[in-house]
């Protein structure tokens, strides 16, 4: 039976690969600069900061030998791609292979409308919009929630094909997959995921689905700095 598990660490997470379960770990990327409200590409060109590319590496060192079966994806923006590149260094995995797929960041199911949701949060009102989309469903520029996070999910175990996957997205769709999974049963500020934080569907040799939300423990940081 299919249910969520709450959190747990990033150990527990390489106790259930030692177990025989496969994991997939839909992760946010590590620190980056502030982005500009007025930029429509949500900082598509931004790096990550010395300290993003440190807690990537640490993040990567925590799952360095937890399986001989790792897959990378990321979504397009440059700092999910740097994040996969330097999680995979610290894993021992250095010119790993990394595709990029917009369908588990900005073109995910969750959105309906990108220009509508860069209206929506130009003002600076991200969390309390996103948490009021969190609690009700439903949002201008967004799919509903529990219909895209079933279609977000599907999508993702589409192109999971290994033991342990490591999918680097945002704090956006990470936020929202716990909550519509009822993994976090309420999201705010005070749980928001932080930079390296995941979301884990772990799958049982039965078949049967796990949910946890993952602490990487890596920083207090919630979003980007100056």
């Amino acid at each position: 039976m299919d249910h969520s598990t709450g959190e747990i660490t990033v150990a527990d997470a390489r106790g259930e690969l030692a177990r025989g379960a496969r994991v997939l770990l839909v992760v946010r990327h590590a620190e980056r600069p502030k982005i500009d409200n007025e930029d429509k590409s949500f900082g598509a060109a931004l790096p990550l900061t010395a300290a993003g590319e440190k807690m990537s590496r640490d993040f990567g060192a925590m799952l360095a030998g937890a399986s001989p079966s790792v897959q990378f994806l990321a979504s397009p923006l440059r700092r999910t791609v740097l994040t996969a590149r330097f999680i995979a260094e610290g894993m021992g995995a250095a010119g790993a292979e990394i595709p990029e797929d917009a369908l588990i960041g900005n073109s995910s199911a969750y959105i309906a409308d990108e220009l509508e949701v860069w209206r929506l949060f130009r003002d600076g009102s991200f969390f309390e919009k996103m948490i009021a989309y969190l609690e009700t469903g439903s949002q201008r520029g967004f799919a509903p929630l529990g219909e895209a996070t079933g279609a977000f999910e599907e999508y993702c175990l589409s192109r999971f094909s290994a033991q342990l996957g490591i999918f680097v997205s945002h704090d956006v769709y990470i936020a929202a997959y716990a909550k519509g999974r009822a993994i976090l049963p309420h999201v705010v500020r005070e749980n928001w995921p932080r930079f390296l934080d995941s979301v884990a569907i772990i799958i049982d040799p039965d078949g049967s689905r796990r949910y946890a939300f993952v602490r990487a423990g890596l920083t207090d940081g919630i979003c980007g700095v100056a």
